[in-house]
C-alpha cells in the first residue's frame, strides 16, 4: 500500500512538472546571433496624394524593389510619417503599441537601396520614404514641449524566440561636434516572460555607429517590453523576429 502511494505521488509530481511551462531564459543577442529564419520589417510611408497607384499595388511594387535589391527587408506601410502609433507589421506579426511612434528625421542608420524605374517615377512611387521609430512623441509645432521617452511594448501574433532592432544611439548633428556628444540613451534592456535581461551598454559608443540590439528566449514569447536606460530615446529601424518554430 505504501509503495502504491509513493508511486502515485511520484507520478503526480512528474505530471505536474511536465505541465509547468519551461523556465524563461532571456539573453541579449547581437546581429551575429540571429537565425536565418528571420523576418525584418522597416517602416515606409507612401503619400497617396503623390502616388497614383492602388494601395496594394504600391505596396507589392515597393516590396519587389526591396527584394530585387537584396535588402532582406519586408516593407511595413505606416499611416503617417510622424507620430503614427499602434503600428502593425506583417498582419499582426509585429504590433507596436501606443508608446512607440513613427519618426522622419535623419539618422545614421543606412537607408536601403531602392532601384526605382521610370514607371515608378511616372506613378510617383519613387516618392516613398523610409521612416524610423521612436519612443517619444515628436513636437509638431514651434515651442511645443518635448515629451519624455517612454517604456514601450511590442507584441507578436505567434511565439518568437528572437527579437531585435537596429538602434542609433546618437542624434545627427554638426560633424565638428565631438563624436561622444549627442547621445540619446545609455543603454537598452528587454523584459521577456517577466524576466529582465542585463542592460546593453551604449555609453562607450561614438556618434555614427549603429548597432543591432536584441533578446532571445528559446522557450518563446509573445510580447517584449523595451526600456531605454538613462531616460533615453530609442531611435530604431529594421525590426527583426525569428519564430520559435524556426529557431
Amino acid at each position: 500500500m505504501k509503495e502504491s502511494k509513493i508511486i502515485n505521488s511520484m507520478a503526480l509530481l512528474l505530471c505536474t512538472a511536465m505541465a509547468l511551462p519551461a523556465e524563461a531564459a532571456p539573453r541579449l543577442i547581437t546581429a551575429t546571433d540571429v537565425k536565418a529564419t528571420k523576418t525584418t520589417y522597416s517602416f515606409f510611408f507612401i503619400d497617396f496624394n503623390k502616388v497614383q497607384l492602388a494601395r496594394t499595388t504600391a505596396q507589392s511594387t515597393l516590396q519587389s524593389r526591396l527584394t530585387s535589391a537584396g535588402e532582406g527587408i519586408t516593407a511595413c506601410i505606416i499611416p503617417a510619417d510622424l507620430n503614427a502609433t499602434n503600428i502593425n507589421c506583417g498582419n499582426g506579426a509585429v504590433r507596436f503599441g501606443p508608446d512607440f511612434f513613427s519618426y522622419h528625421n535623419a539618422t545614421h542608420i543606412p537607408v536601403p537601396t531602392l532601384n526605382f524605374t521610370a514607371a515608378d517615377a511616372d506613378s510617383g512611387l519613387d516618392s516613398v520614404s523610409i521612416e524610423y521609430g521612436n519612443n517619444a512623441l515628436s513636437p509638431t509645432v514651434v515651442n511645443q514641449p518635448t515629451q519624455s521617452p517612454r517604456v514601450f511594448q511590442i507584441r507578436f501574433n505567434k511565439r518568437v524566440a528572437q527579437f531585435g532592432f537596429v538602434i542609433d544611439p546618437f542624434i545627427q548633428t554638426d560633424p565638428t561636434v565631438p563624436l561622444d556628444e549627442g547621445r540619446l540613451l545609455d543603454g537598452v534592456q528587454f523584459i521577456v516572460n517577466r524576466q529582465a535581461t542585463p542592460v546593453r551598454d551604449l555609453t562607450k559608443e561614438l556618434r555614427g555607429n549603429v548597432h543591432f540590439v536584441g533578446v532571445e528566449d528559446p522557450h518563446g514569447f509573445t510580447e517584449v517590453t523595451v526600456v531605454a536606460t538613462g531616460n533615453g530615446a530609442v531611435l530604431a529601424d529594421q525590426y527583426t523576429i525569428v519564430p520559435q518554430s524556426g529557431f
